[in-house]
């Protein structure tokens, strides 16, 4: 009996399979985490998210290394650009969507209607590329800065959880920008909110260029 061997549409589809299951399992992580329901201010974030996601940090990392990723399928670096399509880019949106996800579905008046739409037609659609994505550079969303963030990660589970952990304490912490009225704030906490704001972007970038290195030299598992 001959076993033909995959066609790429099933490669594709395994990897779809692959970032629908990190998607489900990173709304658990959310869901296990003290995220308020409310707008909090900048201390909430540093003083009572951020232990909290660093305490979930080694169990995590087990979790996503238990989900067994496939082999990415355009491994080759192409002549052609991928732009912004490249896996670092691509994850960044992808966790975003996510949080923002929970977010629909657990804050303010709870839209579960719409959680359910944006998962079905923008965070589909970012699984999709991310199935089909083709090695790039890593380092697109670079900026000139002396600034320098603690970001490291040995694999690509690694990399995801600090990009998806990173982007939910920007997440958290920005709602003071678009809720409250900062024109009120005191001084004290608009200077302490910048300076770190400003550090943790540096850390999303970094986390970035890390999801791109490490999920290209890695694969089988999500080691």
């Amino acid at each position: 009996m001959i076993i033909a061997e995959p066609t790429s549409t099933e490669d594709s589809v395994a990897l779809q399979d692959y970032f629908e299951e990190l998607a489900r399992q990173s709304i658990a992580f959310l869901d296990s985490l003290p995220i308020e329901l409310t707008p909090q201010p900048l201390a909430y974030a540093l003083e009572s998210l951020a232990p909290a996601v660093e305490g979930m940090r080694a169990n995590g990392l087990r979790q996503l290394r238990a989900i067994a990723r496939p082999e990415p399928i355009n491994t080759e670096v192409r002549s052609t650009g991928v732009g912004l399509n490249t896996v670092g880019m691509l994850t960044d949106r992808f966790t975003i969507l996510l949080i923002k996800e929970w977010s629909l579905r657990h804050k303010g008046t709870p839209n579960p209607a719409k959680a359910d739409a944006l998962f079905a037609t923008q965070t589909r659609d970012i699984i999709a590329a991310l199935a089909l994505a083709q090695p790039g550079s890593s380092s697109l969303n670079s900026k000139i800065t002396s600034l320098r963030s603690s970001a490291t990660a040995t694999d690509w589970s690694e990399a995801f959880w600090g990009l998806l952990t990173t982007n939910l304490l920007m997440w958290e912490s920005q709602e003071m920008l678009y809720i409250r009225d900062i024109s009120t704030a005191p001084y004290d906490e608009l200077r302490a909110y910048i300076t770190w704001f400003s550090k943790s972007n540096i850390q999303r970038n970094d986390y970035i260029e890390l999801s791109e290195k490490r999920y290209w030299q890695t694969s089988g598992g999500c080691a």
